[in-house]
């Protein structure tokens, strides 16, 4: 079985914190509603089958984990823009289910 991700990418936080100084709650607290919406997002395209809005809205949280250093919903976030781009439905589940989880392991993370 392959060895789970860190949830966060301590050196990627460190140099966020750095950069961003005083901003930095701002931007923990933008990413952490941002990523509520998207996982609505989400889920409400998984229920219609929109795979184009699913696919797309992966790849945008993608991006978003990736440069907060979330490095497990990154990878989840990839899994799922595949499953969308064939449209498995199972797979898709398993992908946003691993985001769902993941967010909920990561959030605690996420507060100063």
């Amino acid at each position: 079985m392959p060895e789970r991700l860190m949830d966060i990418d301590p050196a990627v936080q460190n140099a966020l914190r750095e950069l961003m100084q005083e901003d930095y709650p701002l931007l923990l607290e933008t990413f952490s509603k941002d990523a509520v919406a998207r996982l609505g997002r989400l889920r409400s395209s998984l229920d219609t089958h929109d795979w184009d809005d699913f696919r797309q809205t992966a790849h945008s949280f993608k991006g978003s984990c990736g440069n907060m250093g979330a490095l497990a919903l990154h990878q989840a976030c990839e899994e799922a823009e595949c499953a969308a781009l064939v449209k498995d439905v199972q797979a898709a589940h398993r992908s946003f289910d691993k985001i769902r989880q993941g967010f909920q392991r990561l959030a605690p993370q996420l507060v100063i």
